[in-house]
Formats: C-alpha cells, sequence, structure tokens
C-alpha cells in the first residue's frame, strides 16, 4: 500500500506488519507472539501490537535484560 505515514514509525502494529517487524510468517505470529503478548484494540475486532511491547518479548527470548541491555551497550561502546 501506499505510505501515508511516510517516515514516522508507527507505535501500534497490526497483525501483518507486527509478523513482519518480529521477522516471522503471520501464521507464526499469531500462533506464538499474539498468545505471549497482549494487543490493543483500537477499535473492537482490530488489534494492534506495540512496538515496545513487540521489543520487549523479543529481549526476552534472547535473553537480553532491558535493564542490562543498555549497561551492556555502553560497556561495548566504551571499550572499543
Amino acid at each position: 500500500g501506499g505510505g501515508v505515514m511516510g517516515d514516522i514509525m508507527p507505535r501500534c502494529l497490526p497483525p501483518r506488519d507486527a509478523a513482519r517487524y518480529v521477522g516471522i510468517s503471520e501464521t507464526a505470529f499469531r500462533a506464538i507472539v499474539a498468545k505471549a503478548v497482549r494487543p490493543v484494540y483500537m477499535s473492537p475486532k482490530r488489534p494492534v501490537w506495540l512496538r515496545d511491547q513487540l521489543d520487549e518479548w523479543i529481549n526476552q527470548r534472547a535473553g537480553i535484560d532491558a535493564s542490562s541491555a543498555s549497561d551492556d551497550l555502553m560497556d561495548a561502546i566504551s571499550s572499543s
């Protein structure tokens, strides 16, 4: 579709975009992520997922603690 949003990164992602964001198929998204991350309903029957909640879920799967992730990044930057 045409990008009405332009350069704005939408914070709320419909299932198709949320699946693409996580990097899996929409079917896998519905089976795995949608069960773990609660959608937000902007209107009835139109669930969207918040980008930061998806990030959190990805971090958990990757074994990254939200608080330590930024510390590790700073360590990596300062030690290089």
